[in-house]
C-alpha cells in the first residue's frame, strides 16, 4: 500500500468504500490525512499543512456509485506513528483472521502486531475495543443467539425424538409503541431445561442415585448450569438432564426438580431414588415437593 497509485476517474460502489480505502491507505503510507468535506454529494481528503497531497470523490448523478475526480498522489511530508483515521473499527476487521486462530489474544500482542506490521502505536482502549468487535463478528453476538432459541429447541426436538425441552421467558419488560396505544410485551429469556430421550432411557438401567449441583457461567449474561447426574454399573458418571437458569434459588431449583421427576416416570417411580445434594435448599424443595404430593 505504501506504493499504491491512485487512478483517476476510478469508481467506488458507495462512499463507505472510499472512506474505507482512504483509511487503508493512510495507516499503510503513515500520513495523517483528514477530510475537508463530507458530506452526501462529496469528499475532499488532504494531507498535513504543507502537503500537497489531495484526493477528491463526488457522487455520480443518478447513481449510488461514487468517482475519484481530483487526486494529486504526492507526499513532502514525513511518515508518523500515530493516525488519526486508524480506528477500532477497521483495526477489528483486520484482526478477525487472528480472533480465528487464537481466541484469546492479548492486549500487548495486538498492540505488537499493529506496530510491526503498519509501524504505527496504539493505545489499550482502543486494542480492547478492537479485539471486542471482532471477537463479536467471529462468535456472533450474545443477543442475536438468545433470538434463536426457539429454533434451537426445535431442532433438539426434531433430532433427538422423544427428549425434553422446555424454555421459560419473562415477560415483564415493557415497550411502548406509541403513547396512547396499549404496550407490547417483549419476552426475555429465563430458563432452559434438557433431558436428552437417550440419557433418560440409560439412567433406568443405572443405580437409584442422583447427584444435583450447580456451577456458574462466566459468560456475557451470566446464569447458572443446574444438572442432575447419575451413575452406571461401571461407576462412569452419566449426565440425566441440566439447566441454564437465571441462578441458584429455590424457585429455579423447584421448576428444575420436578421437570426432572416428570421425566424420570413422576413420583411413584422416583419415590426409591436416592438425591446427593451439597445444597440445603435442594434438600428443602425435594423435600417440599414430595409432601405436596
Amino acid at each position: 500500500m505504501e506504493d499504491y497509485k491512485w487512478e483517476l476517474g476510478l469508481y467506488f460502489v458507495s462512499k463507505e468504500e472510499f472512506k474505507e480505502a482512504i483509511t487503508t491507505y493512510a495507516v499503510h503510507a503513515g500520513r495523517n490525512l483528514k477530510y475537508t468535506k463530507n458530506d452526501k454529494r462529496r469528499i475532499k481528503v488532504i494531507c498535513k499543512q504543507g502537503c500537497p497531497w489531495v484526493a477528491y470523490c463526488a457522487k455520480l448523478p443518478y447513481e449510488e456509485s461514487w468517482q475519484l475526480r481530483k487526486i494529486v498522489d504526492k507526499h513532502t511530508c514525513s511518515r508518523e506513528h500515530k493516525m488519526t483515521l486508524l480506528s477500532s473499527k477497521w483495526l477489528s476487521d483486520k484482526l478477525k483472521t487472528t480472533m480465528k486462530e487464537n481466541p484469546k489474544l492479548k492486549l500487548n500482542d495486538i498492540r505488537e502486531r499493529v506496530q510491526r506490521k503498519w509501524n504505527a502505536s496504539i493505545s489499550k482502549a482502543m486494542a480492547c475495543r478492537a479485539r471486542k468487535v471482532s471477537k463479536s463478528y467471529v462468535e456472533g453476538c450474545f443477543k442475536e443467539q438468545f433470538k434463536r432459541i426457539y429454533d434451537y429447541s426445535h431442532e433438539l426436538i426434531r433430532s433427538n425424538p422423544g427428549s425434553t425441552v422446555k424454555v421459560m421467558v419473562d415477560g415483564n419488560e415493557h415497550c411502548e409503541n406509541n403513547v396512547e396505544g396499549p404496550s407490547r410485551v417483549l419476552p426475555t429469556f429465563q430458563r432452559i431445561y434438557i433431558c436428552f430421550q437417550g440419557c433418560k432411557e440409560s439412567f433406568l438401567k443405572c443405580r437409584p442415585i442422583i447427584g444435583l449441583d450447580g456451577c456458574f457461567l462466566k459468560g456475557y449474561y451470566g446464569g447458572q448450569i443446574l444438572a442432575a447426574v447419575g451413575r452406571d454399573p461401571n461407576e462412569q458418571m452419566l449426565p440425566i438432564c441440566f439447566a441454564v437458569v437465571e441462578g441458584e434459588t429455590k424457585e429455579s431449583w423447584e421448576w428444575f426438580l420436578r421437570l426432572l421427576i416428570s421425566d424420570l416416570g413422576g413420583f411413584s417411580a422416583c419415590v426409591n431414588y436416592t438425591f446427593i445434594s451439597d445444597q440445603q435448599k435442594v434438600k428443602y424443595k425435594i423435600f417440599k415437593i414430595y409432601s405436596s404430593e
